[in-house]
């Protein structure tokens, strides 16, 4: 293994150059790392590792993520991160280069790999699939990746289409496994049918209706019966007040005429109000105690036979009748 020394003495990068806080915190992390690797926790100390190299990615380090994957098991980063290590230092004219070349060739034939088969007959506008949260690209459907051994989520999506997943799991030293992403089902519209067209609706009840329209009548008959009241008293007063302008006989002063003139007029209002208000209550007694029920023949609901009532103007003079239709 190579010395800490070694790994923080290769040359700063231009993304980490000046953000010293970064490169802190990056020495920190790999310490943590260190120390946990030499207690045996190994699954604990790549992902410092992992981080110190985001933070200030460091030749040397990337080695020594790589070693930590391979020891924890995950041949694929650990290939990867050899393989990732020998371009930079081959790049930088680096002797590590052939170090990291020799250890990625040693794992290379004990690579799982899975491939996931999205054939063309599935494949609709904006599908996407995902490995493990992170998206596949399309390019590499149907291509064998090299994964690392375990339990892993795929996922299948796509713009009006119901989402499909499953796990699998990657059986390790030269394992493979295939998954076979199915035709995904097409996502019901609300207000439709599972066929995409309109869905049926459920039968309304018809008692439910009627009664709901006789709350809005009644609330309308309450409203009128309340109108006519406060306009029948306020006739009464101005009925009140104008006799004392007014004699046995009827002769009134102008304000007299005026008072008793508005008295006619408002008990006129408070007398349509009121008749129109009472008439409201009634139909919306009528419509409440009449509204029908199912009838339940066998394990079938059978539509209840309608009946109407409605007050009308009586055909043969003054007043209201009811009247009952089936």
């Amino acid at each position: 293994m190579l010395s800490v020394a070694l790994a923080m003495s290769a040359p700063l990068s231009a993304h980490a150059q000046g953000d010293a806080s970064s490169r802190t915190l990056a020495v920190q992390l790999f310490d943590e790392a260190e120390g946990l690797l030499g207690k045996g926790q190994v699954s604990e100390a790549c992902p410092k590792y992992a981080e110190s190299y985001r933070l200030d990615p460091q030749l040397g380090v990337l080695v020594y993520l790589a070693e930590c994957y391979e020891k924890n098991g995950q041949v694929a980063s650990a290939w990867g991160s050899f393989r990732e290590a020998e371009d930079i230092a081959r790049k930088r004219g680096d002797e590590r280069a052939q170090h990291a070349r020799e250890r990625a060739a040693a794992l290379e034939p004990r690579l799982s790999y899975v491939v996931i088969q999205v054939p063309e007959s599935i494949r609709v506008p904006g599908l996407q699939v995902l490995r493990d949260g992170a998206a596949i690209s399309p390019v590499m459907w149907g291509a064998r990746a090299a994964i690392d051994p375990g339990t892993h989520h795929i996922e299948a999506q796509a713009p009006g289409r119901k989402p499909w997943q499953t796990d699998v799991v990657v059986p390790a030293e030269a394992g493979s496994t295939t998954v076979d992403v199915p035709k995904l089902e097409v996502e019901p519209v609300a207000g439709s049918g599972n066929s995409g067209g309109p869905a049926a609706r459920p039968n309304a009840n018809p008692g439910t209706t009627q009664r709901i329209a006789a709350i809005a009548v009644g609330g309308l008959g309450i409203v009128g019966v309340s109108v006519g009241g406060f306009f029948g008293l306020s006739a009464q007063a101005s009925l009140s007040d104008s006799k004392d302008l007014c004699n046995d006989k009827d002769y009134c002063t102008a304000r007299g005429d005026e008072l008793r003139t508005s008295a006619k007029s408002k008990a006129l209002v408070a007398t349509i109000t009121t008749g129109v208000g009472v008439a409201a209550l009634a139909t919306a007694a009528v419509l409440w105690f009449t509204a029908p029920k199912s009838e339940t023949v066998g394990t079938f609901k059978r539509p209840p036979r309608q009946r109407t009532w409605a007050f009308a103007p009586a055909a043969s003079g003054w007043g209201m009748e009811m009247r009952r239709e089936f």
